[in-house]
């Protein structure tokens, strides 16, 4: 297995969703208003600001990891530059131990 952990703008979230459910990922931890500092700069720190960071766990089979991050690249590509550069996918080693 492998978690992805998945950071980006508020302001995208349904365009996140989208592509998760796209994916059929129907288990995944979400947490809003996620602060931070990053090579895109501090996040803003108010309540549902369009500024402030969203973060999302999933733990899923290492094929539907790849499959998600192809899916993430191709999402970018085809936004262009702006909001959707703030879009970050890392890759975990994920276990299950209870």
């Amino acid at each position: 297995m492998k978690m992805l952990l998945i950071i980006f703008r508020q302001s995208i979230v349904e365009q996140v969703h989208a592509l998760l459910k796209e994916y059929e990922v129907n288990a995944f931890t979400e947490l809003h208003n996620v602060a931070g500092r990053g090579e895109t700069g501090p996040t803003v720190q108010f309540f549902l600001s369009p500024g402030a960071n969203c973060m999302i766990l999933t733990a899923v089979s290492e094929q539907l990891a790849y499959r998600l991050i192809d899916g993430f690249t191709r999402f970018k590509a085809e936004q262009g530059k702006g909001q959707h550069d703030h879009v970050h996918v890392f890759i975990l080693p994920c276990e299950q131990v209870v």
